[in-house]
């Protein structure tokens, strides 16, 4: 973690589930099928797995959010979205014509959050190694448009029930505060928030669901923080960028939360 962050809320049990940064820009023209091949000759000692997927919308935030989001077009046939991951599956890289990110992702009950600083690494790393493909290949350097940070988080502790339990976990929900009002404990509840990033440096988009985990059935509140901005072409500011978005979703994440959570969650700073 950079020196400026180390006042950041820490928590030892944090209940963050999966952690993503990316970058979005221009495909590169003469990107094809063969490049995910030779990305992948680059990174397979760290990330022997593979998957394929449908490739992500391209989504650029604006003034109010995200204003416009624009189906990818490629020349036919359409390219694909490609995971590249390590054996315990717990980090993987994404790669698209219009697109590369990096995930830390908890795939077992017991596995630990490794921070954020062991995640951009890897993100850092694995772009690196993008571009040295690109460049190996005599491919065009990419011009970048967005970077993406987000933040997944899995409230419940046993015993819980959403949407009755969101009050534990989250401040100011309308129904806990008229605890003798008609209105009891709704069947549904959906939050969604968006802060200004500063220095009008995009957007922070938070949302708050509830539903069941699909390898237990076990009812959890999934809360999403996600921030998104523009980039500089060069992505000279990248650096700073992730800096910012990191400090507003961690300690965003704390503003929203209760102190009760903050006790179960093991808060040490």
């Amino acid at each position: 973690m950079p020196p400026s962050q180390t006042h950041l809320p820490h928590y030892e049990r944090p209940p963050v589930i999966e952690v993503v940064c990316g970058i979005q820009f221009a495909s590169p023209a003469g990107f094809g099928s063969v490049h995910f091949g030779r990305f992948y000759d680059r990174v397979r000692r760290e990330f022997p797995d593979s998957e394929e997927q449908s490739p992500l919308t391209e989504a650029f935030e604006g003034p109010l959010g995200v204003q416009a989001q624009a189906q990818i077009a490629f020349d036919l046939p359409p390219l694909r979205r490609v995971f590249f991951k390590t054996t315990d599956g717990n980090f993987l890289l994404q790669v698209q014509p219009t697109r590369f990110l990096a995930n830390w992702r908890r795939v077992r009950d017991t596995d630990e959050y490794p921070r954020f600083s062991a995640a951009f690494d890897r993100f850092r790393r694995g772009w690196a190694e993008f571009l040295a493909m690109l460049k190996e290949e005599g491919l065009a350097v990419p011009r970048a448009n967005q970077y993406e940070l987000t933040y997944i988080n899995h409230l419940a502790q046993p015993g819980d029930t959403f949407p009755a339990a969101m009050p534990k976990y989250l401040r100011s929900v309308p129904w806990a505060m008229q605890p003798e009002g008609l209105l009891k404990n709704p069947k549904a509840a959906m939050s969604r928030v968006t802060f200004p990033l500063t220095d009008a440096a995009g957007s922070l988009h938070v949302t708050a669901n509830h539903g069941v985990r699909a390898q237990d059935q076990k009812p959890v509140m999934v809360v999403d923080m996600t921030a998104r901005g523009a980039a500089a072409e060069d992505w000279s500011d990248l650096e700073n960028w992730f800096n910012v978005a990191h400090e507003h979703i961690v300690s965003g994440f704390t503003e929203l939360t209760t102190d009760e959570a903050h006790r179960l969650w093991k808060r040490v700073q």
